[in-house]
């Protein structure tokens, strides 16, 4: 049952890094054809984060989600700078509108 855990696990952060990875290209795509800079670059921030962390829960917790202070923290930091990221985005694509 562990096996199955820590596959799935990882099978989810995965997909979320390749959304990463895609609004990552959406703001490049962006900033070479609107003229403004998106701070695309900081995309893979959150990205790498991410990946840290789901590697830090494959090797430490044995299969289980929780109860790793430094996986929780990377995940919740990398959370946190993709939510700021793309409400930026969003305020550039949009002009402000909401």
């Amino acid at each position: 049952m562990t096996g199955i855990n820590l596959i799935l696990m990882t099978y989810s952060w995965v997909i979320i890094a390749i959304l990463l990875f895609f609004l990552f290209l959406i703001a490049r795509f962006y900033e070479k054809k609107a003229q403004q800079r998106s701070h695309y670059q900081l995309f893979l921030l959150p990205l790498v984060l991410f990946l840290l962390a789901t590697l830090r829960y494959n090797s430490l917790s044995a299969g289980s989600f929780v109860g790793d202070l430094i996986g929780d923290a990377l995940f919740f930091v990398g959370g946190i700078i993709a939510a700021v990221l793309g409400y930026h985005l969003l305020n550039l694509m949009t002009g402000g509108r909401p």
